[in-house]
């Protein structure tokens, strides 16, 4: 089974009921990969739900109830690396998990993160590749 970060983004846009990544929520929800975890990401995703724009948009119970399943069914990993660097060190936690978890991707709707091409390639020595949506539902279907 893959082991999949999923970028803070594509969460909210899921929250927001985005239909480019409901898709991508019901493939984890239907286990056709796990999602790799760490605190710092659910910190993340905790606090950014909550900003004014976003929360009049967001009802509270799914954003609490999608951090509780992802405490409960994510791997949660400990991160410990100093990742490459990349453009926007707000991803730093992003690359560390993948990199610390193991897992087979990153998947993110930030195009400046997909679009480095020298972070792409330090990030397949640790085995971990950069998709949009759109990979991964072609991996996993």
């Amino acid at each position: 089974m893959l082991k999949i970060v999923i970028d803070t983004n594509l969460w909210i846009r899921a929250l927001l009921g985005g239909p480019v990544t409901m898709p991508v929520l019901n493939a984890w929800k239907t286990k056709k990969f796990q999602v790799v975890v760490s605190q710092p990401l659910l910190d993340e995703l905790d606090e950014v739900w909550q900003r004014p724009r976003l929360r009049k948009h967001i009802r509270a119970e799914d954003a609490e109830g999608l951090l509780e399943q992802l405490r409960r069914r994510g791997l949660t990993v400990t991160i410990s690396t100093v990742p490459p660097h990349c453009r926007d060190p707000k991803d730093h936690p992003v690359l560390a998990t993948a990199i610390d978890g193991h897992a087979d991707a990153i998947v993110s709707g930030d195009g400046d993160l997909r679009a480095d091409d020298e972070l792409r390639k330090k990030m397949t020595v640790y085995g971990v590749e950069i998709w949009g949506i759109d990979t991964l539902l072609t991996k996993i279907s």
